[in-house]
């Protein structure tokens, strides 16, 4: 499949480089509707022509249609996790096991919220936390132990892949005791309903 998303890339590159060469010629002159005229009418009184022409839209056509397939197809590897089983393939949406890992974080009472990104690529299952922590920690621990926490749900819910699981984080926030203290100490203002409209 991956040849023929080569093969796909190169002519579409190729294709509409052609054409806008031929646009920009046809903008400055060098090629004028006359010379067009003329070069598709003596294609036309060629022998065969209308079975070579009609080859090379098939040619086109089924090239394009390849080319979309394999990249759909990566797509939707991408979006999933499948792995074989004796009774045919499994795949798991990312979207689930993103669900499965913000469960699972929000659990450890230091993180306040959390931002899951899963990603299937050459390396594995790599798995970006975007972290929100409510208390000054020791981060080395608990990042220590939220990566262990979260490879550990990962092999045991995808048991029988052999891809290895990354897990990065990355600490966006930490909420001090202090600053909690203060955001409950502020005195918040009343809500008038219907304040800011005009007569």
């Amino acid at each position: 499949m991956r040849i023929f998303t080569i093969c796909g890339l190169i002519f579409n590159v190729a294709f509409f480089m052609a054409a806008a060469a031929i646009i920009f010629c046809f903008a400055f002159d060098i090629i004028t509707p006359s010379m067009i005229s003329d070069i598709l009418m003596e294609i036309r009184n060629q022998p065969n022509s209308k079975f070579i022409l009609s080859l090379v839209g098939a040619l086109i056509i089924l090239i394009n249609y390849w080319f979309m397939q394999s990249v759909i197809g990566k797509m939707q590897r991408e979006k999933n996790i499948a792995f074989p089983t004796p009774s045919g393939e499994v795949s798991i949406a990312l979207g689930a096991v993103e669900d499965l890992i913000r469960r699972l974080a929000l659990k450890v009472p230091e993180v306040k919220s959390l931002r899951p990104d899963v990603v299937v690529g050459k390396k594995g299952i790599v798995v970006n936390l975007r972290v929100d922590l409510r208390s000054e920690t020791n981060i080395a621990e608990l990042t220590e132990r939220l990566q262990e926490l979260v490879r550990n749900r990962i092999q045991d819910m995808l048991r029988g892949i052999d891809e290895p699981v990354l897990v990065r984080i990355h600490v966006a926030k930490i909420i001090s005791s202090e600053d909690k203290k203060k955001q409950d100490s502020e005195p918040k203002e009343p809500v008038i309903p219907f304040y800011g409209y005009g007569r």
